[in-house]
């Protein structure tokens, strides 16, 4: 219950930060149909599917989201000296964060079903989905929720890192497929990409589109991957928070 009401709390100040600032979502907005439009006009002639193309994005799209929140919101708190008091709450940053993180997801959730629906409208084409694909990336960013927490878990003791959150974000646009083939990406690159939960999901996304079964141990890889990387983040984000407290790290900017 008590995580219920920081979700409800997080998703009221957003609302009140909306309301307020509603010129910048506007533009944020306009800026996202112009990126979408881009992408999906002048990436077409690649050579992949469409299929291909309109999957990677949208996974990449809430990807980004997922793994950007957390820490660019310690920094933020940092910036504006009231991280301190974020720690002094009675309910753990891991938890605030993670809601911040999900009432953000869901905002972004709605915005993107808007601007597809603008796109399909205004490029007069059409993306095949299916539902089975939800759960299918929501256990993806179950698993890259796992690299926010690490990002963020860095941006406790180095503040600096959540600058270097967007040059993340798009280098996993790579293996998403959308901006070239991973068969034409090296080797290396191909077997790091076996291995990111972003691949896994889009991969049996594809899968789903194109009407082929998806084996149970398909489905079980990807929540073992998910599972390990979100464990994986969780470890060191609480490492890191106690290390900080320790050093007394939380005041620095």
């Amino acid at each position: 219950m008590n995580f219920i009401r920081i979700l409800k709390a997080e998703f009221n100040k957003y609302l009140c930060e909306m309301r307020s600032y509603y010129p910048d979502h506007i533009v944020g907005l306009v800026v996202t149909y112009i990126f979408f439009i881009g992408f999906f006009v002048g990436l077409s002639k690649t050579g992949l599917g469409q299929e291909y193309l309109h999957l990677g994005f949208i996974f990449w799209f809430f990807a980004s989201t997922v793994i950007s929140e957390g820490s660019i919101s310690i920094s933020f708190e940092k910036q504006t000296g009231t991280f301190e008091q974020l720690l002094l709450k009675p309910t753990h940053i891991l938890k605030i964060l993670t809601a911040r993180t999900m009432v953000w997801f869901f905002i972004t959730f709605i915005k993107v079903i808007i601007l597809m629906f603008v796109v399909i409208i205004s490029l007069r084409i059409s993306f095949p989905f299916d539902l089975r694909i939800i759960p299918i990336m929501l256990v993806t960013l179950s698993g890259l929720f796992g690299f926010g927490l690490i990002l963020s878990a860095l941006t406790l003791i180095y503040t600096k890192t959540a600058s270097f959150e967007s040059i993340i974000s798009y280098f996993l646009l790579f293996f998403t497929g959308g901006i070239i083939s991973l068969e034409q990406l090296p080797g290396y690159v191909i077997k790091v990409a076996d291995f990111l939960p972003l691949t896994i999901g889009i991969r049996l996304s594809m899968s789903i589109l194109s009407g082929a079964q998806l084996p149970s141990s398909s489905i079980l890889g990807l929540f073992t991957n998910s599972g390990v990387y979100l464990l994986l983040g969780i470890v060191i984000f609480i490492y890191c928070h106690n290390y900080g407290k320790r050093e007394g790290l939380s005041a620095d900017y």
